[in-house]
């Protein structure tokens, strides 16, 4: 009606406007006053026609509030009836309460009146008097009860006076365009509450239930499409996810919520984890090079060769197999390649991979306060990181056995070339452990607590044992993610020993090789310089692994297979030295009478033997310090995220260093059952892993004032982690002691070779031959001479290395029982000559 009496107005203000204009303007020509005439014309027929369509939407809305009124006004009756009967029930409640304490008050008057007519007081007026004291307590428990009786009886009015009105008002917020979801999840809890005022109530209970079920279900449907269009633009705007947030919560479903959130949080880290070098793509243009096609065409003894190389799924995009394959010896050589080139590509990828995760996690530290909570946000957190990984685990496992397969001859492929082998996945799990330390410090459960500490203090009704289930879930989730996000490391660490053995096996049969070709004194110093220290930086890397993938569990598996590789090396070169001196004899028995280069050489063979018994010891007590570091590691991590008692003041530790996070990952990989607890000796109780390592290391924890005699006590009489290697080293000693001892023994040897043959020794003298016998005439005169320039030649030769103190201290290494080497040679004179040996024979 007023926009209908504006555009009136509108019109004859317009009419009003032209007449003026009219008589102010000139006159104008036909032409002119007939264009003016159409336009009027036409403004005032669109003017009617907006004035019909206004007055026809006016007569709508009249009839459309005239429905609703018709339909509102029952149910306003019936509510005031409702509220008539609940008040005429309150107003007799109220009107039997005032009777009752006026019965109360006159009757107390009454006996105050006997009281004071009595001349004394007897017992029965002071139980009186002490009725009459606690008349205003009852009084106050009637009027609590008035009060609970009213509270109830008013949320059972408005629930049922409200009941129709909000059922009926549901369908018609779902059925605008768009749904108003925000007032019907309102207008569901309103019901909800109602329902359960109206609990008590005998009619309409199942008719209640089965309507807010339906209701439940019928939003349940309606939310989650919204649900999932906020989640694909939470990156840009967190409105219309906070929303979901507060309906799912009223409805108490934030389980769906935050599983549909972690669910899709994650997308683009799979996505990166999956489009390396194209893996999807690799998958549909038949990846890698076809062996059925290619076994055609190569011979019987590349077949196997090409099977133990075969390369399996390993995500990356190959380039399509040629038509016409090449030749067997170019494709085998080719496919290493392309595999170390991949297995390259990989380990570059994983780092970067890791970085990508950590700051999807630093972003949703800070989102899931936003949209969560504090409270919720630290669990939110560690289920994203559980997200971002299970779907990829198996994938991460099949990329890891093309690094180093396990229980095959492949992983030699990058131990020599520091590209696959076990060294490639002790540098990925390292990455790993590395991430693992800082991905759990966005896990803040103890920050997110500490940022309202007030709120926590003023609160009183924050419940405890709330607090300490909320943080025993948030322990179960960031140690199963991290248990997760290792498991593919878990063959590796609980098959070590037998991984490592094929690769460091073939290692040392190269160098046994390379040892077996030494045969010739003039470079057998320079080439056992070289190789004879070969195998300490291998078994070096390998107790690195040791400690990475298993910190100190399994340890006698792993000290067994290096001590067998480095008695097989020792014993290697203790063969060798028996070649070169049979060689060197062959070429002495034909050679000059005095080579001092043969010497030299043999003793710089002496020191080289040295050098490696010293670094056997050294390397045998750096295991021993790491086994003891192992232990308190062990000890430091035992319990860490595996459960606390109630009593615990905080379950969830504040960080976890790489270390700890290793030792724990290890005990579950290598230990996975319960580890039992014995006496040290000490009386104290510790886990049988960490005694084990105290006794291989010789060491166990002291409780006396000097420590460090009490370790060094402990070492002298711990017995050798390497016992067949020290048994080698000995032999090898006694061979290079030997080989000098020929090397400086050869001259005079070949001088006196003949002169335990001569018959003088067996001559029978008579005793006009004793003045002969004792005459210098018949002293070997000549053999003193050769050997008396022999040994004077010799000392000439010692001379150099005598001068060298670093040389001298290395080739006392392996000096002792020096005095026995030559007494087999003696036995062969005096055998000759005709004596014998006495006692110890020496």
């Amino acid at each position: 009606t007023a926009a209908t009496a504006g555009d009136v107005n509108d019109v004859n203000a317009a009419s009003g406007q032209d007449q003026q204009r009219q008589q102010q303007s000139p006159p104008f020509s036909k032409e002119e006053e007939e264009l003016a005439e159409q336009q009027l014309e036409q403004r005032m027929a669109s003017l009617a026609l907006q004035l019909q369509m206004k007055t026809q939407s006016c007569h709508d809305e009249i009839g459309r509030i005239g429905a609703e009124l018709q339909a509102i006004v029952p149910r306003c009756a019936a509510d005031v009836g409702r509220l008539q009967v609940g008040l005429e029930g309150m107003e007799l409640d109220v009107r039997g309460l005032l009777e009752g304490m006026d019965e109360i008050g006159a009757d107390g008057k009454k006996k105050s009146n006997k009281s004071t007519e009595g001349s004394g007081a007897d017992v029965s007026a002071g139980g009186e008097a002490q009725q009459n004291s606690e008349d205003p307590l009852t009084t106050l428990h009637c009027l609590l009860n008035l009060r609970t009786h009213l509270t109830t009886s008013r949320a059972i009015l408005s629930a049922a006076s409200s009941w129709d009105e909000t059922i009926n008002s549901i369908p018609l917020l779902l059925s605008s365009a768009p749904p108003n979801l925000v007032e019907a999840v309102a207008a569901l809890s309103q019901l909800e509450r109602g329902a359960r005022a109206l609990r008590g109530m005998p009619e309409g209970r199942e008719e209640r239930d089965d309507a807010l079920k339906k209701l439940r279900t019928q939003l349940e449907v309606l939310l989650k499409p919204q649900l999932l269009h906020a989640l694909k633009r939470m990156d840009t705007r967190l409105g219309p996810l906070q929303q979901c947030v507060t309906m799912y919560e009223s409805l108490g479903k934030m389980e769906v919520m935050r599983e549909e959130y972690v669910r899709m949080r994650p997308a683009e880290i799979h996505g990166l984890w999956f489009s390396f070098n194209g893996g999807a793509n690799a998958a549909a243009s038949g990846e890698g090079i076809d062996d059925d096609d290619q076994a055609d065409e190569e011979n019987a003894e590349e077949k196997q060769k090409e099977e133990e190389e075969e390369v399996e799924d390993f995500d990356f995009d190959e380039e399509p197999a040629e038509p016409t394959p090449p030749p067997a010896v170019s494709a085998a050589s080719q496919r290493q390649q392309q595999r170390q080139a991949t297995a390259k590509q990989f380990m570059e990828f994983l780092p970067s991979f890791y970085e990508a995760v950590l700051e999807l996690l630093s972003k949703e530290r800070m989102q899931s306060k936003q949209v969560f909570g504090a409270e919720l946000a630290p669990g939110i957190v560690a289920r994203v990181l559980n997200e971002c990984f299970r779907p990829i685990v198996d994938s991460f496992a099949r990329r890891l056995n093309n690094l180093c397969p396990l229980g095959g001859s492949g992983g030699m492929g990058g131990a020599m070339d520091g590209v696959g082998g076990t060294e490639a996945i002790a540098v990925a799990y390292e990455s790993t452990i590395q991430f693992l330390s800082l991905a759990y410090d966005q896990m803040e459960a103890w920050n997110a607590a500490d940022n309202a500490p007030s709120q926590k203090a003023n609160d009183s009704n924050a419940d405890p044992a709330s607090d300490h289930i909320e943080q025993e879930l948030l322990q179960s989730v960031i140690h199963k993610s991290l248990l997760l996000i290792a498991s593919p490391f878990v063959p590796y660490q609980r098959n070590l020993a037998e991984t490592e053995r094929h690769p460091m096996g073939e290692a040392a049969s190269m160098v046994a090789k390379d040892v077996r070709g030494v045969v010739h004194l003039e470079d057998a110093s320079d080439r056992l310089e070289d190789l004879a220290p070969f195998m300490f930086p291998l078994v070096e890397a390998a107790m690195k692994r040791f400690e990475l993938l298993n910190g100190g569990y399994n340890a006698p598996a792993t000290l067994s297979s290096i001590d067998t590789l480095l008695s097989d090396h020792a014993s290697e070169l203790a063969i060798a030295m028996g070649t070169l001196s049979t060689n060197a004899s062959s070429t002495r028995s034909t050679g000059p009478e005095f080579d001092e280069q043969h010497v030299h050489c043999a003793l710089e063979i002496l020191r080289i033997a040295g050098l490696f018994k010293r670094n056997l010891k050294s390397f045998e007590h750096g295991v021993k310090d790491r086994l003891c570091l192992l232990a308190e590691e062990i000890l430091m991590a035992d319990g860490v995220l595996e459960g606390a008692d109630e009593s615990s003041a905080a379950i969830v530790p504040e960080e976890l260093a790489p270390v700890q996070i290793r030792a724990l990952l290890a005990k579950a990989a290598c230990h996975p059952d319960p580890d039992p607890y014995v006496d040290d000796g000490t009386g104290i109780k510790c886990p049988t892993t960490v005694v084990q390592l105290q006794r291989l290391a010789g060491r166990s924890p002291m409780n006396g004032n000097n420590k460090k005699k009490d370790a060094e006590m402990m070492n002298a009489k711990s017995p050798p982690l390497f016992p067949k290697a020290l048994d080698a080293t000995s032999r090898l000693a006694r061979s290079c002691l030997s080989f000098v001892f020929e090397v400086c023994y050869a001259i005079p040897e070949r001088q006196l070779r003949g002169i335990s043959a001569l018959p003088v020794w067996k001559q029978e003298y008579t005793g006009a031959d004793e003045e002969d016998e004792t005459s210098y005439g018949i002293l070997p005169q000549s053999f003193i001479t050769h050997v008396g320039e022999h040994m004077l030649a010799l000392v000439q030769a010692l001379e150099p290395f005598a001068s060298d103190v670093e040389a001298l201290g290395l080739a006392n290494e392996v000096m002792s029982g020096v005095l026995e080497v030559a007494i087999q040679p003696w036995k062969e004179f005096v055998a000759a000559a005709g004596g014998s040996f006495t006692g110890d024979e020496k």
